[in-house]
């Protein structure tokens, strides 16, 4: 299956291959940003553990017997899963069947496409603009599925080890071999949940240089930094007038908006890390566009 097959649909996964990322919230403001702007959105939650439903307030739908995989395998319009949210983003939620889907997709033919054919074109079709997937946490047909689904993705990092290492590997195993045979952009490698100051060495700050340095191309503005800023905050004889924050700050805000089940900007509309989100929805009409 080549890239040609393929004309680009718009939208992006949000994944990487482990959970506790942000991905979810992620997700979930860059649906609002792009809701916001006057487009109808569609955001699926394709993580087998229901987080961004259950968060949501839909438990009930994460039971429910009529499911993500009746569109995704058995070809049900998946339209009649929609829900509609207070915050005018419509949620495509996710099942607690989600793990025996995953084992059914590896008997199907053309398991890598389902999504995109049963499931993402039809919604377009039907008139929506844009479509946000947060993607299953780990390696599968899942996963496969919400990087081919929409050809692009944005990739969260957050200030722990091996986060260089995990995305290094995640471009090797997953990322390439798509990029290769189907086609796949990264939008962006944004470093999230940053607290601490850059004028000292530490995970956070580390994150932020090795970024900068080996994926300054996927390094959004907001989370941009010049080296030579690095090396003057490290030089005594040097005075820097602004110590940069770069990445998605961690905020109060973030985090209570997620647990009360709506985006930041319904929680708290002065946040100072919307601009960040709404950079990402422009990345996202941006190449959608192109």
């Amino acid at each position: 299956m080549s890239a040609s097959e393929f004309d680009g649909l718009p939208g992006v996964a949000v994944s990487l291959l482990k959970g506790g990322v942000g991905k979810s919230t992620i997700a979930l403001n860059i649906a609002d940003r792009l809701s916001e702007r006057g487009h109808e959105t569609v955001l699926i939650d394709l993580d087998k553990d229901g987080h961004m439903t259950t968060q949501l307030g839909y438990d009930e739908a994460y039971d429910r017997e009529t499911n993500l995989g009746d569109a995704l395998i058995d070809g049900e319009d998946p339209q009649k899963l929609l829900l509609e949210t207070d915050f005018g983003v419509s949620l495509l939620p996710s099942s607690d069947e989600l793990e025996n889907i995953e084992t059914r997709l590896k008997d199907e033919r053309f398991a890598d496409v389902k999504l995109r054919r049963n499931v993402v074109e039809p919604l377009i079709d039907d008139g929506y603009d844009y479509v946000v997937i947060d993607a299953a946490g780990g390696r599968g047909k899942l996963s496969d599925n919400a990087l081919i689904a929409l050809q692009k993705v944005i990739i969260p990092l957050i200030p722990r080890a091996g986060s260089i290492n995990g995305l290094n590997k995640m471009i090797e195993r997953q990322i390439s071999p798509i990029r290769e045979n189907i086609g796949l952009d990264i939008l962006a490698v944004t470093p999230n949940m940053i607290r601490e100051t850059m004028s000292q060495h530490n995970e956070h700050r580390t994150l932020l240089e090795n970024l900068n340095r080996e994926f300054g191309s996927f390094v959004p503005e907001y989370a941009r930094v010049d080296p030579d800023v690095f090396d003057a905050l490290d030089d005594r004889n040097q005075t820097v007038e602004s110590i940069p924050k770069p990445g998605i700050r961690e905020r109060t805000a973030i985090s209570r908006a997620f647990k009360q089940g709506m985006p930041v900007s319904a929680f708290d509309d002065e946040c100072d890390q919307i601009p960040n989100f709404d950079h990402l929805a422009d990345l996202v009409e941006e190449q959608s566009n192109a």
